[in-house]
């Protein structure tokens, strides 16, 4: 790893190597890396291709036509992707297209080219086992879509556990697709998503309605980490918060 120096503080993204270049943004106007630079630049542009063309597409049910686009654009920039951000990206979003066109085998082996790149953080790895999930589903194969969750969800890491609320309603569903109640064995991960929040877990006849209205109880209530950002900086002042 490079240290930074007086004329080059480190990337704001990255947080790795000297800052050399200048990324603007509507949001951010932040000194980056060049790796970091093309990493932000590409994702900006990919996202937006989404926005104003893919998008449109997809309202017209033009499912091939989305795929070629989205493999075009990963073809024309892997040489920008240095940390597999769009290759991971774009693997996510050809197995939702081909899920959302009711092409559920074809669907299934683009989960399986997604899942072999890895995930950079536990919430990616959650949303793509409550997708395996979903594809299991469409089969009929309720109780392995259960255990496909399940078994993402089992990884959990502390930095990430404001966003463990998000997810216990999806957790609920598939038990009850799976016609069974959510497992006690999940309590403890529900109530640390709870305390990250600074709230009590609620107490409801079943564990999955405590976990659906701790999923409701939350939405918009700042995390931890938001807390932390506003004391340390002030609610009114300028800057990103987590």
């Amino acid at each position: 790893m490079q240290s930074a120096d007086e004329n080059h503080p480190l990337c704001w993204f990255c947080k790795k190597q000297p800052a050399t270049v200048r990324y603007v943004h509507p949001q951010f106007n932040e000194m980056v890396c060049a790796t970091c630079l093309d990493r932000l630049e590409v994702q900006d542009t990919y996202e937006q291709k989404w926005a104003h063309h893919i998008l449109e597409l997809e309202r017209q049910e033009r499912y091939d036509e989305m795929l070629a686009c989205i493999d075009e654009f990963l073809a024309a920039n892997r040489h920008r992707d240095h940390d597999k951000w769009l290759a991971r990206s774009v693997a996510r979003d050809r197995t939702m297209v081909l899920f959302e066109a009711g092409r559920y085998a074809e669907a299934e082996k683009a989960w399986e080219a997604w899942a072999q790149l890895g995930f950079p953080n536990v919430t990616d790895r959650w949303f793509n086992g409550s997708v395996k999930a979903s594809i299991l589903q469409a089969f009929g194969r309720h109780r392995d879509a259960l255990a496909a969750f399940e078994e993402a969800f089992s990884h959990q890491d502390p930095m990430y556990a404001s966003a463990i609320p998000y997810y216990l309603p999806t957790l609920v569903k598939f038990s009850e697709n799976a016609g069974q109640p959510v497992d006690e064995k999940w309590r403890r991960v529900a109530e640390a998503g709870a305390e990250d929040f600074a709230v009590e877990m609620p107490v409801r006849d079943s564990l999955g309605e405590s976990m659906r209205a701790l999923a409701e109880m939350t939405q918009g209530m700042p995390s931890k980490a938001e807390r932390e950002w506003r004391a340390t900086h002030g609610a009114g002042s300028g800057g990103n918060a987590p």
